[in-house]
């Protein structure tokens, strides 16, 4: 898979214990502090990680899974049996890093397990991903470094890792049709029978889909940036569990620096005492 890896250099324990907070300047202030997650996610990376052509005021954080790691002992959330899995952006963009709590993630939803309290964290490791929306409207985070990898021949004529699109479909009894949805939401008018779909694979380095033999319209054959799959038919819930991306294969990481002082942080009013 396309790698453009972010490393900075992971932050020695000590140095962690020292970073400053607004609370570290002023001893009176007894307030607990946070800063947002997702300043620590940098767009422009993670747009040059798909594409380095792309314009900069592109948002792509969105298509990925993250992973959230001590930088400690290594623990994830992926460990715990009362979580599991990494966090889609919209969830993960909501926590705090709280430096004055041993650098502790932190965040308000409660119905995420307290795994994802992460100590002395480290780093973000983001796993590219696509969202399957079934026709009962729940939702599947599937990481496509955990699909079985085939090599096809791409748009260009060579070879390139791909993963089946009917691998994304596995929780899916029946359908009747699905769309195959852009980061730009082009694609929501557009739909594909399941022989398509059989066909069709995701590009892994290039992000587009390709269908070798399929007969669909030129305009339906190269999606680029796929950000969900939407299925229309039987309102069936999907049952399949998918495998996790490996760690070794993350597409991007990002490193918490010993150094915050640049960063905003938050009065956090609903951190537990």
């Amino acid at each position: 898979m396309h790698k453009h890896i972010s490393i900075l250099a992971v932050i020695a324990l000590a140095m962690a214990l020292s970073g400053c907070s607004e609370k570290d300047n002023n001893p009176t202030d007894t307030a607990i502090y946070g800063i947002k997650l997702e300043q620590f996610i940098d767009p422009v990376q993670v747009t040059d990680s798909l594409d380095a052509e792309a314009a900069d005021t592109l948002d792509f954080r969105s298509l990925f899974a993250y992973e959230i790691v001590s930088g400690d002992d290594g623990f994830s959330p992926r460990q715990s049996s009362y979580a599991g899995y990494d966090l889609n952006w919209s969830a993960f963009k909501e926590g705090f890093l709280v430096p004055s709590e041993n650098y502790t993630t932190w965040f308000s939803d409660p119905l995420l397990p307290g795994a994802f309290r992460v100590k002395l964290t480290g780093y973000f490791r983001l796993f590219r991903k696509i969202d399957v929306v079934a026709a009962d409207n729940s939702t599947k985070m599937v990481e496509l470094g955990g699909l079985p990898a085939h090599t096809v021949t791409n748009w260009d004529g060579n070879p390139e890792q791909a993963v089946k699109l009917s691998d994304l479909l596995q929780g899916i009894t029946a359908y009747d049709s699905v769309s195959l949805v852009c980061y730009d939401d082009y694609g929501s008018d557009k739909y594909y029978h399941p022989d398509a779909i059989d066909d069709g694979y995701y590009l892994l380095t290039t992000e587009r889909t390709i269908f070798p033999t399929a007969n669909i319209a030129n305009n339906m054959k190269k999606l680029k940036k796929v950000s969900y799959v939407k299925v229309y038919g039987p309102a069936a819930e999907q049952a399949h569990e998918f495998e996790l991306a490996p760690i070794s294969g993350a597409d991007i990481i990002f490193t918490v620096p010993a150094d915050l002082s640049d960063y905003e942080q938050t009065e956090l009013t609903g951190y537990p005492n």
